[in-house]
């Protein structure tokens, strides 16, 4: 029995201390570009795109994005960046 919980007490502790990885959305018009960092912005937020990046409606990969696209971003948020998990145009 305390075997049992000491399994569940652990199992608690590391649960809550594991780093939580959120995945978001955001529409918006792409402000900037900044390809030395494979980077753009939407809403003033600096998202970075990964080689596991999808573009969809369009869009064939980040050459093909361009200041003033309205896009929308999945994303997750983790060691303080924004990456993107998919990027599609709006319209």
């Amino acid at each position: 029995m305390h075997n049992r919980i000491r399994t569940a007490l652990a199992a608690c502790v590391l649960a809550s201390a594991s780093t939580a990885v959120l995945a978001e959305d955001i529409e918006g018009l792409i402000e900037s570009i900044d390809s030395s960092s494979q980077s753009f912005v939407v809403q003033g937020i600096e998202f970075f795109v990964t080689p596991s990046t999808d573009y969809d409606d369009g869009l064939d990969g980040f050459g093909s994005l361009a200041v003033g696209q309205e896009v929308e971003v999945d994303f997750d948020y983790r060691d303080g960046r924004h990456y993107v998990i998919e990027v599609e145009l709006e319209n």
